[in-house]
């Protein structure tokens, strides 16, 4: 009886440890593509001698001058609806690691950080509330980031579709 209840307590555990890792999400090109390919363009950010990403952005966003984005360090791309209620930033960050980068996040706000799998990538989302985006974080070296920043953080149900599409649409150029 013994041996039954510890065998029934080890299982109880093994399936409470199983249950308390959390499944990264997957996001896939493949998943969206039909529904929204037509309705955009790819755009591409290339580090030289390591890779050359692309991601789809929506025909309803038009590309900004990033020379006159008056920030410390410029986004390498920058796209608005006609409105400028929703923005997309691209930025190609030199870091000193990814870890320090996402404490320096989280040093300015930024919270809810979850991994994700984008096209077999591996990146991390975040949150950041008082400046109203989110931002996806797409490791390319270990000490170079592709920072994606999404605002509004909570717009419309067709931003939030958008965003997923974008987000989707990041994959390492063939």
């Amino acid at each position: 009886m013994k041996k039954l209840f510890a065998l029934a307590l080890a299982l109880c555990l093994l399936c409470s440890f199983a249950l308390a890792e959390e499944e990264i999400p997957t996001l896939n090109w493949a998943d969206v593509e039909d529904q929204v390919k037509e309705s955009g363009s790819f755009q591409q950010v290339a580090f030289p001698d390591v890779a050359t990403l692309l991601y789809w952005v929506p025909n309803n966003m038009a590309a900004a001058d990033v020379s006159q984005i008056p920030e410390d360090v410029p986004p390498v791309a920058a796209f608005a609806t006609a409105d400028g209620n929703y923005l997309l930033r691209v930025y190609a960050l030199n870091t000193t690691g990814l870890e320090d980068y996402l404490n320096l996040l989280q040093g300015q706000g930024a919270a809810n950080f979850k991994n994700v799998t984008v096209n077999g990538i591996d990146c991390v989302g975040c949150e950041n509330e008082a400046n109203n985006f989110d931002i996806l974080i797409v490791p390319i070296t270990e000490t170079q980031v592709l920072a994606y920043v999404f605002t509004p953080l909570n717009g419309d149900d067709g931003w939030d579709a958008t965003k997923v599409a974008i987000i989707s649409s990041i994959q390492v150029a063939q």
